[in-house]
């Protein structure tokens, strides 16, 4: 009895520390508008791809720049919660969440989405952190629903990789 009592009070410290960001959610892979590859390829920054929901993450959460290979946040896991589109209008499956695990790093040069200033700076939306969520996954879809919308606004916490499904493919 004594054991649960602990193991509740632990999860609840745990679960208090964990922080949420405002947060941007975009899309990337095979047939999107802006030519990238199908984002499911051993080549990511990370080295892998997965079975699962996946994404990129904002260059100031993946710690480095392109080139410099595996960044600290490969391998963490987020959920990430839409609320609204780009112009703030609430979306049609507001609060819907998905959780991804980082594979891959969304560069600062040239791209005002994921080039926020360190975790307290944002992009034009807002957002602290942008995730682009990998299509190939089936990430974006789980996202977005059927809000129509591809660019979207809410919260993005980091969770123990426990609650994400899915495996490494090296």
């Amino acid at each position: 009895m004594l054991s649960k009592s602990l193991i509740a009070v632990a999860a609840m410290v745990l679960g208090a520390s964990a922080q949420t960001y405002k947060a941007s959610f975009t899309q990337y892979g095979a047939g999107d508008s802006f030519g990238s590859g199908n984002c499911q390829t051993k080549s990511t920054a990370c080295g892998y791809y997965t079975t699962g929901y996946n994404a990129a993450v904002s260059q100031n959460e993946f710690g480095v720049g392109p080139g410099a290979g595996a960044g600290p946040a490969c391998g963490t896991c987020w959920k990430l919660t839409v609320q609204t589109d780009s112009s703030g209008k609430k979306v049609s499956n507001a609060g819907n969440s998905i959780v991804v695990k980082i594979t891959n790093l969304c560069p600062a040069n040239g791209n005002p989405l994921c080039a926020q200033n360190g975790l307290s700076g944002t992009n034009q939306y807002g957002a602290n952190l942008n995730f682009d969520t990998c299509k190939d996954s089936g990430a974006s879809a789980a996202l977005f629903g059927n809000s129509g919308v591809g660019l979207g606004v809410g919260t993005a916490t980091k969770v123990d990789c426990s609650q994400w499904k899915g495996s490494i493919v090296q």
